[in-house]
């Protein structure tokens, strides 16, 4: 598998000549929310601005040739629908991944590799300077409130008897105890922890948040490592972690990227399911803008 991932800054001309449509979220107060929708604006490129609702459901803006055009619809159905009426089959995009929402991360990545292909296609995501902290020793308050677990719309599965738990690890420890105790039956659990990261401390505060989990589940448990940002080195891993006949259940509670290489992973594996904890996450989690990554994804559309 070839690393198709490249800084913003030695692709953004090739990128703002190419792309025809940029997939991203309704703009919110942090930087990195707003910062691909305002650069194309600046550009009077096409945008496509998604939200997810309740009940399943999604606010579409597209904003093409000048012209608005919103509406609302049922996300399994009726985004499929606006993709194909909006010429996503003809087109380039770019999905910028740092300003979606988790599940409309995995769902766009399956739609777009599978079922409504671009020509060609790209994501984005952000880094931020700095994520915001209100205690050191604890972590990181990135989330208000985390909702039941449940598959993530389509990838959804039958539960198996001799299934794997593989799961992307977070900063919050309660998050990976609520999927274990919804799974409840699986052979093994293999966590994966994001490293290195912008912030040194991030590796032993997601380890120290999620020890006691681990812990109880044996003294002999493998813990992998990911690099926080990578894509392509994630999906990776689980090719090599996981044999062909495993039956996988994928809990990506930690970063964005590693959330579109569990939908990536899925769309490749038809026995894979993939759990979330639907959480709300805070409106201020962070400030500024670090790195940015540009992942070239055309390699895993389905032909």
């Amino acid at each position: 598998m070839i690393k198709e991932e490249y800084t913003f800054s030695h692709i953004e001309s090739y990128l703002l000549e190419n792309i025809d449509l940029l997939i991203t979220g309704f703009p919110k107060t942090e930087e990195r929310s707003y910062y691909f929708s305002n650069l194309w604006s600046s550009k009077n490129k096409n945008i496509l601005f998604v939200k997810l609702e309740k009940d399943n459901c999604v606010t579409c803006l597209l904003v093409k040739d000048g012209l608005e055009c919103k509406t609302t619809c049922e996300l399994c159905v009726g985004l499929p629908k606006i993709l194909k009426q909006i010429g996503i089959p003809d087109s380039n995009v770019l999905l910028d991944i740092s300003s979606l929402d988790n599940v409309l991360i995995m769902f766009l990545t399956k739609q777009l590799l599978t079922k409504v292909t671009p020509n060609s296609f790209f994501a984005s995501y952000i880094r931020p300077l700095q994520y915001l902290s209100e205690s050191e020793n604890v972590g990181y308050e990135l989330c208000q409130q985390i909702g039941a677990v449940n598959a993530v719309p389509g990838f959804a599965k039958r539960e198996s008897e001799n299934q794997t738990l593989c799961a992307f690890l977070g900063f919050d420890g309660v998050r990976l105890k609520g999927i274990m105790e919804t799974v409840q039956v699986f052979e093994k659990i293999i966590p994966i922890v994001a490293f290195p990261s912008g912030s040194p401390q991030w590796y032993n505060v997601t380890m120290l948040n999620s020890m006691d989990v681990l812990q109880s589940e044996g003294k002999n448990l493998s813990v992998y490592k990911c690099y926080s940002e990578s894509v392509f080195e994630a999906v990776n891993l689980l090719n090599k972690i996981i044999t062909q006949d495993e039956t996988v259940v994928l809990a990506p509670l930690g970063t964005r990227p590693h959330s579109m290489a569990c939908a990536i992973f899925a769309s490749q594996h038809e026995s894979t399911r993939i759990l979330y904890d639907f959480v709300i996450e805070n409106d201020n989690r962070a400030i500024g803008i670090s790195d940015i990554t540009i992942y070239h994804l055309s390699s895993f559309i389905k032909s």
